[in-house]
């Protein structure tokens, strides 16, 4: 698979897990809890920018295919990481609203 493609498929996976998934706010509330104080982040691994950053620089190192035009592909990445987290709620919204009419035109024939 070509890495450019890998480092997407590793910025999307990130991205999911860091800002959409709920992961970062449960174990900020654990450390907090453990700290016995508000924790609101802890960078570099609440934030989808940073770990986008990271996590696609230690994919292509380990692929070994770490190399000036990567690393730009891993900033640029990181960059867009909002923009890719508001491209998966629009296809997670998109989706839900077809589902739904699909349902409405289903259950009208009934």
């Amino acid at each position: 698979m070509n890495i450019y493609l890998e480092l997407l498929l590793v910025a999307v996976v990130v991205v999911y897990i860091v800002a959409l998934s709920g992961w970062t706010q449960t174990w900020l509330g654990w450390l907090s809890k453990a700290l016995h104080r508000a924790v609101k982040g802890f960078r570099p691994f609440s934030c989808a920018q940073c770990m986008t950053w990271w996590c696609c620089l230690l994919w292509a190192l380990i692929r070994g295919k770490l190399s000036l035009p990567v690393v730009a592909a891993s900033a640029g990445l990181a960059f867009y990481s909002i923009t890719l987290e508001n491209i998966l709620i629009f296809l997670q919204k998109g989706t839900l609203w077809c589902i739904r009419k699909l349902n409405e035109l289903w259950t009208q024939e009934d």
